[in-house]
């Protein structure tokens, strides 16, 4: 075959099962030598032995991964080089990753979400040929009747590109939710009743297990008739080989896959979370008070980002400035117009938000709370008429003295209690509620029984309606997380503070507490409590 026929196909290779860490060395592999221009565009298919968890590459693993179960069940744990939530892949799984420069697609895509739309539908269209009902889902899936079936995601150096899929195949659901700690932040329970009803795989779909061989042969076809492409099948040459040696240590190095702290220094530190299109964006500062200094940002979550490093770079200007929002804001608003390629994926102004709540709870450390406690309070709509200047950290503690109700979770209450499912509280000692309550009781606070979701809000819109500007609360940090955009769809300021004990989403029991029915205990914060009404 001449080699103007071999450079317009793109060359096939399967690589089969490999361990994480294996591929996760050859993706970084084929992706630096595509941009030197030392491989044919390429798609690569591969599978993982043994099982994994991949964290997404601005994530913490202790985060998104449950290590001892994970360890206890021969499940290993690795990092992508691409950003997004964390997965677990079965053995028998199938990923798709295409290889190539940006001119070559440049009359089909001409920013990222084309790219999204331009493989997953050509997936899709090759899975189609199972007589399954398959479409591209945007941002970024493929779905089956509603159901996912496969994700995507990628990352560039400079003109290069690699762009992934994964395929679910047979997939243990069980095994997926116990290994991962990620999904149950994302589940909505008026769009789903359990994660089974979101995701599906292959061998459920078609009430057998298809052939690896025949798999590949209906996407290469997708890709075949969707983009005009042809193929031809090779293997890794002597280049890919040499530099996949060289990296695979790396990979298999707990400096690689531990490179995200799970969190910073709380001595020093502040974290605040924000929703992003796609899931969430948690922001970390470490701060010098006496010399007024942000040391450092740090961005962790299952977000996007492109370029990958872009986030990196960003990290890097924010770092040992003047602890003042306008400057911050400028450096970020600079880096975005200037930055030397073209931004997608998370906006500036998610960014801003991110710092800005950092910086607003940084307020109430200066104002006595300990830097220990700051980790465990969350404010809600802080974008609120009252909170346009982030520098006047007076307007937190300004918040807290709104406080005229408190909304306490009725797991916070001892199982065997009769005012479990109700308001009130007998002051048994057997729960920290009672506790709460007279805290509360002493400072003028009304304090309600959260008993379901659909009780929360509820109780948040009467409180609205009755002019209330801001309110208190306990839940967990999962919760917050979930819930998010509920509470800035409702409209009502407020700070909850986290609880103690294993909660519903650890052991998998959210749809129980969902509708108020969850048997677990969890316990209230006090100190924390005890502090912020003080403030």
């Amino acid at each position: 075959m001449a080699n103007s026929e071999m450079t317009s196909k793109l060359r096939v290779v399967d690589t089969e099962s490999l361990s994480a860490a294996e591929n996760m060395a050859l993706d970084e592999t084929l992706l630096e030598l595509k941009e030197e221009n030392l491989i044919p565009d390429t798609i690569r298919f591969l599978s993982f032995n043994p099982h994994c968890v991949l964290a997404g590459r601005f994530q913490a693993v202790e985060n998104e991964a449950r290590l001892g179960y994970c360890s206890k069940n021969g499940i290993e744990v690795n990092r992508r080089i691409t950003g997004g939530g964390a997965l677990y892949w079965a053995t028998g799984d199938i990923g798709w990753e295409i290889f190539s420069t940006y001119g070559r697609f440049s009359g089909m895509a001409s920013k990222v979400e084309d790219y999204y739309r331009l493989f997953c539908h050509a997936v899709a269209e090759g899975l189609k040929k199972f007589n399954l009902n398959a479409k591209f889902r945007p941002r970024n899936d493929i779905e089956i009747n509603g159901r996912k079936i496969s994700g995507s995601g990628g990352t560039s150096i400079k003109n290069a590109f690699m762009f992934q899929g994964t395929l679910l195949v047979d997939t243990d659901i069980d095994l997926l939710i116990r290994a991962l700690r990620v999904p149950v932040e994302k589940l909505k329970y008026r769009e789903i009743n359990s994660l089974k009803d979101r995701i599906t795989w292959l061998s459920r779909e078609l009430g057998y297990l298809p052939a690896r061989k025949q798999i590949i042969e209906n996407i290469l076809a997708g890709f075949s008739v969707n983009l005009g492409l042809d193929f031809y099948f090779d293997d890794l040459g002597k280049p890919e080989k040499e530099l996949f040696k060289k990296k695979i240590e790396y990979f298999r190095s707990r400096k690689h896959i531990f490179k995200i702290k799970k969190s910073a220094n709380p001595v020093s530190a502040a974290s605040a979370i924000v929703k992003t299109r796609t899931g969430y964006l948690k922001c970390g500062m470490s701060v010098d008070f006496k010399r007024n200094v942000l040391r450092s940002s740090v961005f962790t979550g299952d977000f996007f980002i492109y370029p990958g490093r872009a986030i990196f770079d960003l990290e890097s200007v924010l770092k040992n400035i003047p602890l003042d929002y306008l400057k911050i804001s400028h450096d970020v608003e600079q880096f975005y117009s200037c930055y030397q390629q073209k931004i997608e994926g998370i906006t500036k102004e998610v960014l801003l938000e991110s710092l800005k709540r950092c910086l607003q709870k940084i307020g109430l450390a200066r104002h006595g709370l300990p830097y220990s406690y700051i980790k465990d309070v969350f404010f809600t709509a802080v974008n609120g008429k009252k909170s346009k200047n982030a520098n006047d950290f007076k307007n937190c503690r300004d918040y807290l003295s709104e406080i005229k109700v408190f909304l306490l979770p009725y797991c916070a209450k001892h199982p065997e209690c009769k005012f479990r499912n109700t308001q009130g509280c007998n002051f048994c000692g057997k729960c920290s509620t009672g506790e709460a309550v007279k805290l509360l009781d002493a400072a003028g606070i009304e304090s309600i029984t959260i008993t379901s979701y659909e009780h929360l809000e509820r109780t948040l819109k009467r409180l609205k309606k009755d002019g209330k500007d801001f309110f208190g609360g306990a839940c967990c940090e999962t919760f917050f997380i979930r819930h998010i955009q509920d509470f800035e769809r409702i409209g009502l300021a407020g700070v909850l503070i986290n609880v103690d004990n294993t909660t519903c989403y650890d052991l998998g029991k959210y749809e129980q507490a969902y509708s108020g029915k969850f048997e677990g205990f969890t316990g209230l914060k006090l100190p924390v409590i005890k502090k912020i009404i003080r403030l």
